[in-house]
């Protein structure tokens, strides 16, 4: 059960002012280095992530929009790593389960169902499933902490 103290103007539960879970802090960590990992090289070489992937040559806008948008998250979960409460990282957490679920179903079609299983994809779906677990799992848990 959770318990709640008014501190200043606000209300904190004991759950909010406990520190992260290694596991959450873990997944932020595993986070920020996938998101070097595919957003710089996305970004600025896109063709050698074409090449590792698998990917037509014609798609070098879409690999730099979607390096550009892992960028992005690599500066949330640094952000991640800094905070000290649930509530800071609730909403990155939340979205970066959705958003790796979704890239795990992008890279599970083509991995599988298309059968274009080069080594970069391969990593991109493990981690992605990964990443989904822990957020996930974090998540619902800390929420119901909350």
């Amino acid at each position: 059960m959770s318990t709640s103290k008014v501190q200043g103007n606000t209300i904190q539960s004991k759950s909010m002012t406990h520190p992260l879970p290694a596991g959450l802090r873990f997944a932020f960590g595993l986070g920020a280095f996938a998101s070097f990992i595919t957003g710089i090289p996305g970004m600025l070489l896109p063709l050698v992530v074409i090449q590792l992937s698998g990917l037509d040559p014609k798609a070098v806008p879409a690999i730099q929009q979607a390096g550009g948008l892992s960028a992005g998250f690599l500066i949330g979960w640094l952000m991640c790593l800094r905070a000290t409460q649930w509530s800071q990282v609730k909403i990155l957490t939340a979205t970066g389960a959705v958003v790796n679920a979704l890239s795990a179903i992008g890279a599970f079609y083509y991995v599988v169902l298309q059968g274009v299983a080069t080594p970069g994809l391969i990593i991109i779906l493990v981690v992605t499933i990964v990443m989904t677990g822990l957020l996930g799992y974090y998540y619902f848990d800390l929420s119901k902490q909350a």
